[in-house]
């Protein structure tokens, strides 16, 4: 069986937020028991990360560390080796993601116990983010 949909998703604060409940939502609706899950952001400016939940330091130190290896115009939490301004923004494509895929289980998604489904937004002026989910399994 294969579900699919297309979600909505409000715009969010730049960074990391936590969307493991709503994906957990829309796969126990698929009804789909055992299968893959992925998820994929329809456009540039946002990434899907599955990441540790239980500190939230390690979410900053992270945004912190992707920052680096891709900077942005509109700012960041550390001050960043003036060599790192030549990369554009756009390079963020090449270094994150807007897919993931984990799989199904008792019609749950199978993470680490301190592992979510993140949403990170780059950008300081969101907008509502289009999230695709096809489910295959049974």
């Amino acid at each position: 069986m294969v579900f699919q949909d297309t979600i909505k998703i409000s715009p969010q604060e730049k960074g990391a937020t936590d969307i493991t409940d709503f994906v957990r939502d829309i796969i126990i609706e698929s009804k789909i028991k055992i299968g893959i899950c992925q998820l994929f952001a329809q456009n540039s400016c946002s990434s899907l990360l599955i990441h540790d939940t239980a500190d939230e330091n390690i979410q900053k130190q992270t945004i912190d560390f992707l920052a680096q290896l891709a900077p942005d115009n509109d700012g960041i939490t550390k001050e960043i080796d003036k060599s790192m301004d030549a990369i554009p923004e756009e390079m963020r494509v090449s270094i994150l993601q807007t897919s993931v895929s984990f799989p199904i289980s008792r019609g749950r998604p199978v993470l680490g116990i301190w592992q979510g489904i993140y949403l990170w937004e780059k950008t300081t002026q969101p907008n509502e983010r289009k999230l695709t989910v096809t489910i295959i399994g049974e």
